[in-house]
């Protein structure tokens, strides 16, 4: 059985799982790093120590050789090998030659080192040193090779000290230092991921609070939202709540709209419903004539005032949804003449246009701008007199374009030029059939692209319908 669900993406991106995936990235790479530099630095600690231990030895055996009645004599001093001792697991091995190379003691068969390693001089004790790596007896060996100068009188030269150590303690030393990095890496690891987790899980608090607050609303509940205010999710609450605040003035616009909309539609109704009863209960009535014209009256009522509805319907639809694009408004306002021009002839009204401004380009709306140029030609056509003239001009100053529509009618008085903008409102001076509609469709148009809209009296008689729109507004991107 089928329920139905709420829609939702079918791969939902999580901007939390993002950063924490972020995160995990970073740690990794850091680690690694950290990783490769601790093992560096492991390794080299070894080999220094262990260095150091080498030469300290060796120096001590160089310190031990002497020249007795013309022969050199070598003495190993047992402090030295005890010192290389502290490697259990590490064998030495060392070669001793006099000057000119000459063979004395120790493995006769010792690598010696490449001929561009060079040595670095003490000149205070008349020693050169130097150290490489080599292989001995399958095994990998680190040697010392430590040159002193001998000053006797009856014997001059170099004696030299080889000594080496399998590398076996040096390289346990590094794994551990190597081994204790990692771990302290590990813990630091753990404790920043969950400080990140944690940190994440804070930074998306605001949010997860105001996806509560909407989840617990009910569906009509538009007030504001009410949260904790950080600045990162400041203007997303400002944002939402102006939407809300948005919404909320169209349900009740909607509102007040439906009811004087079921008002007005109500009234000519009733009417009609009156006249069918009263030639329903007098069927033999001498006259019907009035009784239908009556009726008659009722339709053209309701079609007007339903159309009018309509109209207004679709374009504040229009003003809430689509976007303003570039527009000709002489050739808006020359086309609502154009499809008003019959009209006007059939009325016995001449309807004349006039366009004395060049660049008349601006954002708009071209079919809700056409629908409000009609409603006021139509308004002028219909309060003109027969044979009366009806005049539409555009112009500009420096500031402004503008439009003005000219009738030869009645006019409005002055104190009923502010009520004949609202919704169904007829000034008491009204002919004919009207929904009271037109005016207020005008001024809804004219706000949305932040035109003022002003009637003056037409001289010598009629009124002036003006609107005007602001050139700063014609150039927006």
């Amino acid at each position: 059985m089928m329920t139905d669900s709420p829609l939702r993406p079918d791969q939902p991106v999580s901007l939390r799982n993002r950063l924490i995936l972020g995160a995990v990235a970073l740690i990794l790479v850091l680690g690694t790093l950290a990783i490769i530099a601790i093992d560096g630095y492991g390794k080299r600690a070894a080999e220094l120590s262990y260095d150091r231990l080498l030469a300290s030895a060796a120096f001590q055996i160089a310190d031990a050789i002497h020249v007795r009645d013309g022969v050199v004599d070598v003495d190993l001093p047992v402090a030295a090998f005890e010192t290389l001792a502290l490697a259990r697991d590490d064998r030495v091995f060392y070669r001793i030659s006099g000057p000119r190379d000459a063979y004395l003691t120790g493995y006769a068969d010792l690598p010696r080192p490449a001929a561009d390693q060079g040595f670095s001089k003490d000149g205070a004790r008349l020693i050169q040193q130097r150290f490489f790596t080599s292989r001995y007896l399958d095994e990998p060996v680190r040697f010392i090779v430590l040159r002193r100068l001998l000053t006797e009188a009856d014997i001059t030269g170099y004696i030299t000290v080889q000594l080496g150590q399998t590398i076996n303690a040096r390289a346990d030393l590094a794994e551990d230092i190597t081994g204790k990095g990692l771990q302290l890496i590990a813990i630091a690891s753990v404790i920043a991921l969950g400080l990140l987790g944690y940190g994440i899980k804070r930074a998306f608090s605001p949010l997860d609070q105001i996806e509560r607050e909407l989840a617990a609303r009910s569906p009509t509940d538009l007030t504001p939202l009410h949260v904790t205010p950080i600045k990162e999710t400041w203007r997303l609450q400002q944002t939402i709540n102006h939407f809300m605040q948005r919404l909320q003035d169209t349900l009740d616009r909607m509102q007040r709209y439906t009811g004087e909309a079921a008002h007005q539609i109500r009234t000519p109704l009733a009417g009609l419903r009156a006249a069918l009863q009263n030639l329903r209960d007098h069927p033999d009535i001498d006259d019907p004539k009035p009784v239908y014209n009556r009726i008659m009256q009722s339709v053209d009522q309701l079609n007007t005032t339903v159309s009018q509805l309509l109209n207004q319907a679709t374009i504040t639809h229009r003003l809430q949804s689509e976007a303003l694009r570039r527009i000709e408004l002489n050739k808006v306002v020359k086309e609502a003449c154009l499809e008003l021009a019959s009209h006007a002839i059939n009325e016995k009204v001449e309807l004349a246009f006039e366009a004395d401004a060049e660049d008349t380009n601006l954002l708009g709306d071209a079919f809700a701008l056409k629908q409000l140029f009609r409603n006021l030609i139509e308004n002028a056509v219909r309060y003109s007199p027969v044979d009366g003239v009806v005049e539409v001009r555009v112009h500009q100053n420096a500031n402004r374009l503008f439009v003005e529509v000219k009738d030869n009618g009645p006019g409005i008085p002055v104190e009923y030029r502010d009520k004949v903008f609202s919704r169904f409102y007829r000034a008491p001076a009204a002919v004919g059939v009207g929904s009271g509609l037109g005016l207020a469709i005008v001024r809804e148009i004219a706000e949305r692209h932040n035109a003022e809209v002003g009637l003056m009296d037409n001289q010598p008689q009629g009124l002036t319908v003006r609107v005007g729109f602001r050139k700063e507004s014609t150039h927006g991107k």
